[in-house]
Order: structure tokens, then C-alpha cells, then sequence
């Protein structure tokens, strides 16, 4: 399984390079199901028990931190359910530019009958859930949550997601009246990359533990290998995703995610003309020569394949007759 670093549940830091945007990708997109009220975790996984740890120490939620490819939404919804014990107790919205304080709170939507009626939204909602379900823990997972201004959307519920404000009724701008229960957990995603990351409020900082994801060789062959891939061809990919992993600019290490799809010589040539290829590409925008070099290595990969065929040919073949 993916591994924690070092550090893994530490305050929110605001040190992350500003590189852009690289699309997120989910962990294993054909592996999980939402039919039952189960995780795919087990309980001795890294990343569920560093959440563990961070909702235990009090912390309001708990940001997964980790480049593109790395599984965070999907861990997010794993953990969801493991903490939980069921699906129903989850609610997720996905942060953008123009999400505002009327799509997560409260806010106006039209009738059906003509005019606007004030209407409690996802945050308002997961909080009244929880209060009538109060021996369940409930979820609310915020994709993105590094791509929209924090505190304008939060407004005023930025303070009472504190442990310590918990249940303590609170008046929004609409006049409606609030409280978060103490058995709501916030579960948020963010790419460390995404230039969002400099604009975090410190007082989500405070509020928030942080778990970083990174890109791990070890998941990456175990997930090929859970698709029936040759050892020969999981090793060779394996071995380019290890080469990204040490490149100088950070943008390029992208996580395993990325090559789910390499599950034999044809699919991975898709998977990089259709993928990989415009991603590096343009990770390296400023820096064509490292492209270069990736584009190398990712040649390598084949050149090494067509030799591992050779062989294979050779000790298929039976031995010629000896000659008298």
C-alpha cells in the first residue's frame, strides 16, 4: 500500500512549489464498490490509521496531501467508509474557482412553482445528518479543497468546526441558525503542486492535520500484478515509474495511478500517447531537455521488452539435433 512519510500527521505547511494543475487519478478505478458497507481497507493500513491518529488528537479534519495519481480521492472515500461503517454517512463535493459560501452552506435555489426559496446546502446538510444520527460518525469529503478561497466559502463555520466549538449553535448570514456536531469529520484532497496551496488560510492550517501520499513503486507493482501483467513487463515499468521518481523537477513524478492502464507493450504505448506523454510534456514546458531525457527512458522500456521476447523465444525453442 501507499506509504505515509515520516511526518505523516503534522499541521497543514504552506512550503509546496506552485507548478500548476495535473489532473488527479483515481487509485484503482475498476477494484472498489459502493454496494456494501465496507472499506477496501484493512485496518493496519498506513494512511487509515495516520487519520485515525489526526481525528483522535482532535483535529477538525484531515487533509490527503500528494502529487497526481496517488489515490487520494479514493482513499478519501475508503477511509470515509472504514470510520463510518456506512456510505450513507458520506457526503462529497469538489472544490473550484467559483464554488462560493451559497453552494456549501446556505443558499437561494428557484422553485418549482416560480421565485426562490432558501435551502441548506452539503455542509448544512452533512451537519443536520449527523446531529439525528449522533452514534454515527459522519464524513464530508471536500475534493480539491486548496482550489477555492477557504474561508469565503466556510464563512462563519470556520470557527465552530473546531473540536472545542462543537454543538454550539451559531447564526449564518441568512438568518438560519447552525451547529457542527461532534461527530463530523472533514476529509479534504489536495495536490501539494496546485498553486492554490499558497493561498491557504492560516486558520484552516490550524484546524487541519495534513497526511501526505507520494508516489510509491511497491503499490504500483502490486496493483499491475493484481491485473495479471508479466513480472517481465511490471519490472520494466517499475523501473521507469523508480527513474521518474529521481528526475530534478518535482512536476514529473507523478503517481501510480498514472500507469494502471500499462498492462501489456500496446496498451502502455496508448496509455503514453494518450497520458503520460502530453503530461510530462507539459510539466516540462520550461524545460524541454528534461523531456528529453524522459522521453529516453521511456524508449528504454520497450528496447528491454523486445529483449526479454528474444529470449523467452529462444528458451521456447527446442534445441537443435546434434550434428555427427
Amino acid at each position: 500500500m501507499a506509504l505515509v512519510s515520516e511526518n505523516a500527521v503534522r499541521t497543514l505547511s504552506l512550503d509546496d512549489l506552485n507548478l500548476g494543475n495535473l489532473a488527479e487519478v483515481d487509485h484503482d478505478p475498476a477494484a472498489s464498490s459502493t454496494t456494501i458497507d465496507e472499506s477496501d481497507l484493512d485496518d493496519t493500513d498506513e494512511i487509515l490509521l495516520a487519520v485515525r491518529e489526526a481525528h483522535a488528537m482532535g483535529f477538525a479534519g484531515v487533509i490527503l496531501s500528494g502529487p497526481p495519481g496517488t489515490g487520494k480521492s479514493w482513499y478519501a472515500q475508503q477511509i470515509g467508509v472504514a470510520l463510518s461503517g456506512s456510505w450513507d454517512a458520506i457526503r462529497s463535493v469538489q472544490f473550484h474557482p467559483s464554488y462560493q459560501y451559497e453552494d456549501f452552506i446556505f443558499g437561494y435555489a428557484p422553485k418549482d412553482e416560480g421565485g426562490f426559496e432558501l435551502r441548506p446546502k452539503e455542509f448544512a446538510r452533512i451537519c443536520k445528518d449527523a446531529a439525528a444520527r449522533p452514534d454515527t460518525l459522519h464524513v464530508l469529503i471536500i475534493d480539491e479543497i486548496s482550489r477555492s478561497d477557504v474561508v469565503r466559502v466556510f464563512g462563519e463555520a470556520l470557527t465552530y468546526i473546531e473540536t472545542d466549538k462543537r454543538e454550539q449553535p451559531f447564526q449564518l448570514a441568512s438568518g438560519e441558525e447552525l451547529s457542527v456536531p461532534k461527530n463530523l469529520l472533514i476529509i479534504g484532497t489536495m495536490n501539494p503542486w496546485d498553486k492554490g496551496v499558497d493561498e491557504l488560510d492560516m486558520a484552516l492550517e490550524r484546524r487541519f492535520a495534513q497526511v501526505d501520499l507520494e508516489p510509491n513503486a511497491e503499490t504500483l507493482r502490486q496493483l499491475l500484478d493484481a491485473r495479471k501483467v508479466p513480472e517481465a513487463f511490471t519490472n520494466r515499468i517499475v523501473e521507469f515509474f523508480t527513474k521518474l521518481q529521481q528526475q530534478p523537477l518535482e512536476a514529473v513524478r507523478l503517481g501510480h495511478a498514472y500507469f494502471l492502464r500499462c498492462t501489456d507493450e500496446e496498451a502502455a504505448r496508448r496509455a503514453w500517447r494518450l497520458r503520460l506523454k502530453p503530461t510530462l510534456r507539459r510539466a516540462c514546458r520550461l524545460e524541454p531537455t528534461l523531456f528529453k531525457t524522459i522521453e529516453g527512458l521511456w524508449d528504454e522500456v520497450f528496447k528491454e521488452a523486445q529483449t526479454d521476447q528474444v529470449e523467452e523465444a529462444d528458451q521456447a525453442a527446442p534445441a537443435a539435433p546434434d550434428q555427427e
